[in-house]
């Protein structure tokens, strides 16, 4: 029930939303998604869809489960492994080549220390080198759950830390030199106030719509099963048009996008007026 109230929630606020322009597949080849929890990969505010259209055009994906979630679930004791069982099995349906738990307590995210986070997710990125990182948006403070906060804005730190060589120079002895990761996509709920504004749509197609579907319904911990295959079906079907609609599109998901030259002043508006392709 609260499940299918979120739904109608998210999607009366899209439907008063302004339009979205819709965004073209990025170039690269692997991209990583960092996020608190076994599940955020998989739900109706982004990634999934566009994670699998991204393994459709032949990139290679890793998922980094910041928390062992051991409150989501039905018994504290065995939630950690069930959880990311599932998460691997949802991973799976997506096509993502791995699931890197990094075992922080669930809903204690804000007490660990946010340089310890971030050195992970520094290392994370030096090591796989993503032409495409996702998470929650760092911006998007009115998420109201804790770890996503102090997700986010460890990634939001991290990317730009992790392009600097004098961070971490202990990593260059594994081999990891520093790396700027071009092309961000961060997602968030917007059902709890402003503070995440999307500004690009990524379309996907009916058979990736199906297989983020499976991806969420792999969640049984926490989920259960749906009350029927119609609840099934329109549990990321309804949200998934809705973002659509915003682009034009029948199926998308939202994004606020940071390209490679954004954060240089005049430089994005400059290469968008005179680059040629060779």
């Amino acid at each position: 029930m609260y499940h299918g109230l979120a739904i109608l929630l998210f999607v009366s606020i899209l439907q008063a939303a302004d339009p979205v322009p819709l965004g073209q597949l990025p170039k690269g080849k692997t991209f990583l998604v960092i996020l608190a929890h076994h599940d955020d990969h998989t739900w109706e505010w982004g990634f999934g869809g566009f994670i699998a259209r991204l393994v459709d055009s032949g990139w290679t994906g890793y998922y980094v489960r910041t928390t062992n979630d051991e409150k989501d679930g039905r018994e504290w004791g065995p939630n950690d492994q069930v959880n990311l069982r599932e998460s691997q099995e949802a991973a799976r349906h997506l096509g993502m080549k791995e699931v890197i738990s990094l075992n922080w307590r669930n809903d204690h995210m804000s007490s660990a220390p946010l340089k310890e986070i971030r050195a992970q997710y520094i290392l994370l990125i030096r090591k796989y080198r993503p032409d495409v990182l996702m998470s929650w948006d760092p911006w998007g403070h009115y998420d109201r759950n804790p770890d996503h906060k102090r997700v986010a804005r460890a990634v939001g730190e991290a990317v730009w830390m992790a392009g600097l060589p004098n961070v971490h120079p202990e990593h260059l002895a594994a081999g990891l030199e520093p790396f700027r990761v071009p092309q961000l996509y961060y997602a968030q709920r917007e059902d709890y106030g402003k503070g995440h504004t999307a500004n690009i749509a990524m379309e996907f197609n009916q058979a990736q719509l199906d297989r983020k579907t499976d991806a969420f319904w792999s969640h049984k911990n926490v989920r259960g099963n749906p009350a029927s295959p119609e609840a099934r079906r329109l549990s990321m079907e309804t949200p998934s048009r809705e973002a659509g609609k915003r682009a034009g599109v029948t199926f998308a998901e939202l994004f606020y996008a940071i390209g490679e030259w954004d954060d240089v002043p005049g430089l994005k508006d400059y290469l968008q007026t005179n680059a040629r392709p060779k």
